[in-house]
């Protein structure tokens, strides 16, 4: 007969093995507190991880620079746009920024405009590069807000002069102070009308170099073309010597020349003068009888005589 185990014995060791696994996490948490002191100055000693910043639920404030940045005076008359603008500009840079114009509108009846939209350089919206050349360019616009407008009024008091009106004097960004290592504005490196002159003269009559030229405009302007470089000059050489190409060849053109040379226009005072006129007399009429018949206009088709 086989032997039955007792199931009173195995209800009580089941019963032992329950509370043994019911006592062993508690045992563990206590091992846990009793802990070396060592390791507990160990672990407080250990940098805590610092909680990241949340984003603000709301944008922060844009920064105004209006008080630094004053718009150009609006009690001024100006008996055309370009001093307008040149006053402008003159101005605008005195304060660390720089205008540029937007648009036009509202022509009279000759085509002319009689309103000019302004606006700060760096307005507009900001763009990146894809480009995959040398250049390593970026975009220098913030959205700045500033705004204004140049107006060509006939009422009094303006007698059809021009004024300008301010419409929004804010800027979203710090001006301009010509400090070493901070990019300038393209609109301060621009070579104009009488800068492109000087240039020209001293380029193809003093036989100057690039380092020359860029010294000489910068002294011989003063601080007009104090930011202009090499290259900036490089360019403009660059830029009238094509405008004179292209002017010369619609000269040739227009006298039936090949367009496609590369002609040089000499100036009219280095031309040498047209020579003289030439008194000439016309040959007088032959009588009948002396007229001679032209052998060229005469027929090779006659009979060959015998010799």
């Amino acid at each position: 007969m086989a032997h039955q185990p007792n199931s009173h014995a195995q209800g009580q060791y089941m019963q032992q093995q329950f509370t043994l696994q019911a006592q062993l996490p508690q045992q563990n948490h206590m091992q846990q507190q009793q802990q070396h002191p060592l390791q507990q100055v160990h672990q407080s000693l250990q940098p805590h991880p610092h909680p990241q910043p949340q984003p603000p639920s709301q944008t922060p404030p844009r920064p105004n620079f209006q008080m630094s940045l004053l718009p150009p005076p609006q009690d001024r008359l100006y008996p055309d746009f370009t001093t307008l603008l040149t006053d402008v500009k003159s101005f605008a840079r005195t304060q660390g920024y720089a205008v540029v114009i937007g648009s036009s509108l509202n022509r009279d009846s000759e085509g002319n405009y009689r309103r000019y939209n302004l606006s700060c350089a760096k307005g507009g919206k900001s763009y990146a590069s894809h480009s995959k050349g040398i250049r390593n360019t970026r975009s220098t616009k913030t959205g700045c807000p500033m705004r204004m407008k140049a107006v060509q009024e006939k009422a009094h008091p303006y007698d059809d002069k021009w004024h300008v009106v301010v419409q929004c004097a804010e800027h979203n960004h710090e001006p301009f102070t010509g400090e070493p290592g901070v990019s300038v504005p393209a609109q301060f490196r621009k070579i104009e009308p009488d800068g492109a002159r000087w240039l020209m003269i001293m380029h193809r009559e003093a036989q100057l170099t690039l380092r020359q030229l860029t010294i000489g405009i910068r002294i011989s302007f003063g601080e007009k073309y104090q930011y202009v470089k090499k290259s900036d000059v490089r360019n403009m050489l660059a830029k009238m010597k094509r405008e004179e190409e292209r002017k010369a060849a619609q000269l040739a053109a227009q006298q039936g020349l090949p367009s496609n040379v590369p002609y040089t226009i000499i100036p009219q005072q280095h031309q040498p003068p047209p020579p003289p006129p030439v008194s000439v007399q016309q040959m007088p009429a032959l009588p009948e009888g002396m007229h001679v018949p032209d052998p060229d206009l005469e027929s090779d088709d006659d009979e060959v005589e015998d010799l």
